[in-house]
C-alpha cells in the first residue's frame, strides 16, 4: 500500500503531537520535583528561624517565667503568645504542603508538635493560649488534624500538665 504525501505528513504530525505529550509529562515531573526540593527548603528556613526566635532571650525568659508560675508581665506575655503563634503557623504551613504533595506524611513531627503543645519541648511556650485564640482562622482541615494528632493523641502520653486545654 502506497502512502501519498498528505498521509506521510498526517503521521509525523501525529507522531510529534506524541512526542510533544510525552516532552510535556517529563517536564511536569521535573518541575514537580522541583517544587517539592523547594518546599524541603522553605522549611528548613522556616525552622531555623522559629528556633532562632524560640531561643531568643526575651521569649526564653517569658516562657520560663510563666511555665514557673512566676508573674509576667503583658510585654512578656505577648513575646510567648507571638512565639506560640510564629511556631503554629509553621505546622500548618506543614500540613498544608503535605496535602500539597509537597512533603510527605513522615516530614511532619507529629510527635515533636504533641511534646511541644504539652510543654515537654525545649521552651515552655504557651501553645494552647495560642491555639486557642487563633484555630478560628485557621485552615480547617488543619484545625481537625492538630485536635485529633496533636491534642487528642498528645493528650495520652503528655497531657495533665499546665498547656491542657478542653477542645
Amino acid at each position: 500500500m502506497d502512502m501519498n504525501i498528505s498521509q506521510a505528513i498526517d503521521l509525523l504530525a501525529n507522531l510529534c503531537v506524541i512526542a510533544g505529550i510525552i516532552f510535556l509529562a517529563v517536564e511536569i515531573r521535573q518541575n514537580n520535583k522541583l517544587h517539592a526540593a523547594q518546599a524541603r527548603y522553605s522549611l528548613r528556613q522556616y525552622r531555623g528561624d522559629i528556633a532562632d526566635t524560640l531561643m531568643s532571650p526575651d521569649v526564653l525568659r517569658a516562657s520560663h517565667k510563666m511555665a514557673n508560675n512566676e508573674t509576667v508581665s503583658p510585654i512578656e506575655k505577648s513575646i510567648a503568645d507571638l512565639a506560640a503563634l510564629k511556631t503554629i503557623e509553621l505546622w500548618e504551613w506543614q500540613y498544608g504542603e503535605y496535602l500539597e504533595g509537597m512533603l510527605n506524611y513522615e516530614s511532619l513531627p507529629v510527635g515533636a508538635w504533641q511534646l511541644w503543645y504539652w510543654g515537654r519541648g525545649q521552651a515552655p511556650i504557651p501553645y494552647s493560649d495560642a491555639w486557642e485564640n487563633r484555630k478560628h482562622v485557621m485552615n480547617p482541615a488543619f484545625v481537625s488534624f492538630f485536635e485529633e494528632k496533636v491534642i487528642k493523641e498528645g493528650r495520652a502520653m503528655y497531657g495533665g500538665g499546665e498547656q491542657e486545654h478542653e477542645t
